[in-house]
């Protein structure tokens, strides 16, 4: 069975290693898993030349919202969200899911991070925070509070937590002290030429920090808060949104408990 990822940029993407090690722990044979640039303007040729090659695909940035248009039938969590990060075929058919959002409640679970009653501000507006968001209402956050470049997309997101019930987020500004949970859902820190300002605000030493990057302990987000004591990267999202999408590929449950602090040894031995 062949599976890939697809993303612009997809360079850094450690998931044909991640779903390598995932297949030994599970022991599936007979799996490959690759990762493919798209162009943005390129999309609609791999679903038409490509797609039909390959038994199911993960999705990532920019194309998370964009492949909606190929998808027959979509997933409910993924509905609600309106972005797709794995895609299945069946009976002639093509299913969309959000496996992020399962990652990223396991990686609290994991964690033990307690949401309910909690202050959160989240770094970002894109895909990625709007999964966080839906995540962090589910459990019964107090506030969320929003920091991006792009006044638009954050007011998007704020209209989109309105649409779930959820009122008590805003925009931030400067008076925003006193944060409980910091989460940074944008991909800066990973290029040597991201801007290092964005993180420029005062978070006191007991903020949790939580950073989607998985690809390093020392994130560029972590290193603008080194004075706060509990630093949490992406690494338990990353393995639990690749083990549903496997779950959704070969419709098979797997538990992988005992054996997750191997996946992250191994996944951190690595370097993207």
């Amino acid at each position: 069975m062949r599976f890939a990822v697809i993303g612009n940029p997809i360079d850094k993407s450690l998931s044909p290693q991640l779903h390598e090690i995932l297949y030994k722990k599970l022991n599936i044979l007979n799996c490959s898993f690759e990762k493919i640039h798209i162009e943005n303007d390129k999309l609609d040729n791999f679903f038409n030349d490509d797609f039909d090659s390959f038994n199911g695909i993960n999705v990532t940035i920019p194309f998370k919202s964009k492949v909606v248009k190929f998808i027959d039938v979509i997933d409910d969590e993924a509905k609600i969200l309106g972005n797709i990060n794995c895609i299945s075929k069946s009976n002639n058919k093509i299913f969309g899911f959000n496996t992020d959002k399962y990652g990223f409640d396991m990686l609290l679970i994991k964690n033990d991070i307690n949401i309910r009653d909690r202050r959160c501000i989240i770094f970002g507006a894109g895909s990625s925070a709007k999964t966080v968001v839906k995540c962090l209402i589910d459990k019964g956050v107090d506030k969320i509070i929003i920091k991006n470049r792009s006044i638009d997309n954050a007011r998007n997101l704020q209209n989109f937590s309105n649409e779930l019930g959820f009122n008590n987020i805003e925009l931030f500004n400067s008076d925003h002290l006193n944060l409980d949970i910091a989460i940074n859902t944008t991909p800066i820190g990973m290029y040597k030429d991201d801007i290092n300002n964005f993180f420029d605000i005062s978070l006191n030493k007991n903020t949790i920090l939580i950073d989607l990057i998985y690809t390093s302990k020392e994130t560029l987000f972590f290193k603008n808060f080194d004075k706060c004591s509990q630093k949490i990267n992406g690494i338990d999202m990353f393995i639990f949104q690749a083990l549903k999408s496997i779950e959704i590929w070969r419709e098979t449950n797997y538990n992988l408990d005992s054996q997750i602090e191997s996946v992250r040894k191994k996944l951190e031995k690595i370097k993207c």
